[in-house]
């Protein structure tokens, strides 16, 4: 069976998924962030695009990571 037959009817899958997503947002962001504080003329632009791509981040693993928490028990 493949993998990806397997892992479609797990129900852990979303939130896996998710959590995934969040750490990737969450880095996204932090790069962007970097890039804002470094560069010699920051835009509001690049400020903001970074604060909402961590905040959606931070936000998004928290949601999955209390839905595993709580798909385990």
């Amino acid at each position: 069976m493949k993998m990806s037959h397997r892992l479609a009817g797990s129900q852990s899958t979303g939130p896996v998924w998710g959590l995934l997503f969040g750490f990737f947002m969450t880095a996204v962001g932090a790069g962007l962030w970097w890039h804002a504080s470094s560069s010699t003329a920051p835009t509001g632009l690049d400020e903001s695009s970074a604060t909402a791509a961590m905040l959606i981040g931070v936000f998004l693993g928290i949601y999955s990571g209390r839905e595993l928490f709580h798909q385990r028990r």
